[in-house]
């Protein structure tokens, strides 16, 4: 059950109606009633479809839950594969880098 508010209107300064929801609009303005809420759950959707999509596996809505966690897994592990295997190359670097400057 949402509970009905009352909220002026940052733009226009009329009282209207508000239900707490994300997206509403003042009925006499059509401005949001919080831009900044607004723009930050866009800027949150599109971080999420963002990283789905540099997902190794894709997990779909209509994945059965242990195929879902599995996917995650495996997603994962290519992550953490590929970092780990980063941080070994950047540290051989650097010791090859100090080994270098201790022999000079």
């Amino acid at each position: 059950m949402s509970q009905i508010s009352e909220v002026k209107c940052p733009a226009c300064g009329e009282w209207s109606k508000w239900t707490n929801k994300v997206d509403e609009k003042c009925p006499e303005c059509s401005a949001y009633f919080n831009h900044g809420r607004v723009v930050y759950e866009e800027e949150k959707r599109i971080n999420t479809e963002r990283i789905k999509k540099d997902s190794y596996l894709i997990t779909n809505d209509t994945d059965d839950p242990v195929v879902h966690m599995l996917k995650q897994f495996v997603n994962w592990l290519r992550w953490t594969t590929f970092y780990g295997i980063s941080a070994i190359y950047f540290v051989i670097a650097i010791m090859v880098v100090v080994y270098g400057l201790v022999m000079l």
